[in-house]
């Protein structure tokens, strides 16, 4: 692979347009970076990822693969040596790494946006500051704050501010005491002196979140370019054990409902001043409240229904808003249910499912899978879409597929 003219200013000016063949760079190489990967690729585009797994999921589908850690400077000026545009496709990228990339070449999103998405005290702050409703939270850094905590808090769940994903780093409370204890395990502390008032070890912030009686939680992937910003239609998401099951699209509330949620979100990424797809979780209480949950600064698991059902992938659509073109269509084709796939259906780390049992009987299915080493519990290694105009129909047949898939 080339690098690209360096004759030409790293920084892209505001009305610049990126066409293929020039190089799209990611920060990035698990699944949604591959499938990022492969959206380039069949528009013409050249990919550069940095990823510190050398097997990791999107190699197959960039023409270099750098090989170094996120905040390995050698690595991030060979990133931008080769791009002309960078993005990232996991939230917990060094922010500043993204600002050193910036210096250099256009970088999308910005560190601001990173360090508000990938940290749940700063998401639930920059929400409420913005008039956006959210469950009642207090912060949690000390043994002090704990002791502050108001009873009418409980029960909550305490959640790491960073790093937690799919159901870990977070602990379901009841009481001071348990919640004493809960801050202990994710300190990584056996325990925690009360009468001392000892900090714990590792000293890692948390959220204490308020638990509140949910009807539906629900997602919206919105995205905005230089000039322009758009929605994709609310989904519904119902979740096991804290990682997600099954999305459906389109989500089944009240129109409504619908068009707030879609407003709250267009508004979230116009006060963010971010460039890219944003994904963003919410719940709908009994009372049809709505409650911003979380940020997810990339395209979303949620989301992956796009990429069969609508005009313009959540992918293409990433690539149209860092590159500065005219943003998709993201009309719905047809209703859909896209059903992550986890390791623990597979016989073994290395021996997959037998895929002939739902290949051979179902004409409205797509398999996707992420070719991924290793099989774990709990790990996504790919997903299924199906389709069709009645959901209920869909959910029906979804169930099938479960029970075949373990067959």
């Amino acid at each position: 692979m080339n690098l690209k003219n360096n004759s030409c200013s790293h920084i892209q000016s505001q009305s610049a347009s990126i066409v293929p063949p020039q190089c799209i760079g990611i920060m990035g190489g698990g699944q949604l970076g591959r499938m990022l990967a492969i959206s380039a690729k069949q528009m013409g585009y050249q990919v550069v990822i940095l990823d510190p797994d050398i097997n990791c999921p999107a190699k197959q589908f960039a023409n270099h693969h750098i090989v170094t850690n996120y905040d390995d400077k050698t690595g991030l000026d060979q990133l931008a040596k080769y791009a002309n545009v960078i993005t990232t496709e996991f939230e917990n990228v060094p922010a500043t790494s993204m600002e050193y990339l910036n210096n250099q070449i256009s970088t999308y999103p910005s560190a601001g946006a990173i360090l508000i998405a990938q940290n749940r005290l700063n998401e639930k702050q920059f929400f409420n500051q913005h008039n956006i409703k959210t469950a009642q939270y207090c912060a949690i850094s000390t043994i002090d704050d704990i002791h502050s905590v108001d009873i009418a808090m409980f029960p909550a769940i305490l959640k790491t501010n960073q790093f937690g994903y799919d159901g870990k780093g977070q602990i379901k409370v009841n009481n001071q005491q348990e919640l004493l204890k809960a801050f202990a395990s994710l300190n990584n502390a056996t325990s925690i002196n009360t009468a001392c008032k000892d900090t714990v070890a590792k000293n890692v912030t948390c959220i204490l979140e308020k638990i509140v009686d949910i009807k539906l939680e629900v997602s919206i992937v919105v995205a905005r370019s230089q000039t322009e910003k758009i929605a994709y239609p609310v989904v519904e998401n119902i979740h096991q054990d804290g990682i997600l099951d099954i999305t459906l699209a389109p989500a089944r509330i009240e129109p409504l409902l619908s068009h707030q949620i879609t407003n709250i979100g267009l508004n979230i990424i116009e006060s963010l001043d971010y460039i890219g797809v944003l994904a963003i979780e919410f719940f709908i209480t009994q009372d049809n409240q709505i409650l911003a949950n979380e940020m997810a600064p990339r395209p979303h698991n949620s989301g992956h229904y796009t990429v069969d059902t609508c005009m313009t992938s959540q992918f293409e659509q990433q690539l149209r808003s860092i590159c500065n073109l005219k943003l998709g269509e993201v009309g719905f084709n047809t209703n859909a249910i896209m059903l992550n796939l986890l390791g623990n259906i597979w016989q073994s780390p290395t021996l997959a499912p037998n895929w002939q049992n739902i290949l051979t009987k179902h004409p409205n299915l797509k398999l996707h899978l992420y070719e991924k080493q290793e099989a774990r519990a709990g790990r996504k290694m790919g997903h299924i879409t199906i389709w069709g105009n009645n959901l209920d129909q869909l959910l029906h047949t979804i169930e099938q597929i479960k029970l075949e898939l373990t067959c």
